[in-house]
């Protein structure tokens, strides 16, 4: 039984994790009936790393390593939705897909590669799309532009100063809070709001 799933796949002799699924109840393994309630979108894969046992370019079980941002969101999620399935899902996609806990040495490692894998995940439509990416970064701005015209009818992200949910994508200077040290009191409600109607 586990939570976190995601494909590994290896490229230039990178680790990139694409379709990454934050399950909300515990699964043997995923299924063709489970359902998509929503998508978040951050930076890049942080330390989740792929199972001893996991075979590259297939579904697997992912060991989270010291990897918060999936669990946080898996906590939030579940306060602040009124009713889930099994099977239900979150869908977490990146502004880029390579594996590596340190975010500069990361995007060196990007920027000096040719063709880079992205998840397919990101032409999918979503009932809504959580983005957690930060604040602007002159090396990751240009891959915000790509999420412009994401099939959601609820884009949103959590401006934490203001302590409100802005309800479209965020430009490449607008404040998209990242999980970590957020106030889950202060966004639970505002979520519950969203992602129920």
């Amino acid at each position: 039984m586990a939570l976190y799933w995601a494909k590994f796949l290896e490229s230039n002799g990178n680790l990139y994790r694409i379709n990454t699924r934050i399950y909300l109840n515990d699964i043997q393994a995923p299924l063709e009936t489970d359902k998509c309630i929503g998508a978040v979108v951050g930076k890049n894969p942080g330390s989740a790393k792929p199972n001893e046992n996991n075979q590259l370019g297939k579904l697997r079980e992912i060991n989270l390593e010291n990897d918060k941002l999936l669990p946080t969101v898996r906590n939030i999620i579940l306060k602040s939705v009124d009713f889930i399935k099994k099977g239900d899902y979150i869908q977490v996609l990146n502004l880029f897909y390579l594996c590596n806990p340190d975010l500069n040495e990361a995007i060196s490692e990007f920027n000096r590669t040719e063709s880079p894998l992205f998840c397919p995940s990101e032409s999918s439509k979503f009932n809504w799309v959580w983005f957690l990416w930060g604040g602007s970064n002159t090396d990751l701005n240009t891959l915000k532009t790509r999420f412009k015209s994401i099939n959601s009818p609820k884009p949103f992200f959590y401006v934490q100063k203001e302590k409100v949910l802005k309800q479209y994508v965020p430009l490449e200077n607008d404040k998209a809070r990242h999980t970590q040290g957020m106030s889950h009191a202060d966004v639970i409600p505002l979520l519950n709001k969203i992602i129920n109607i």
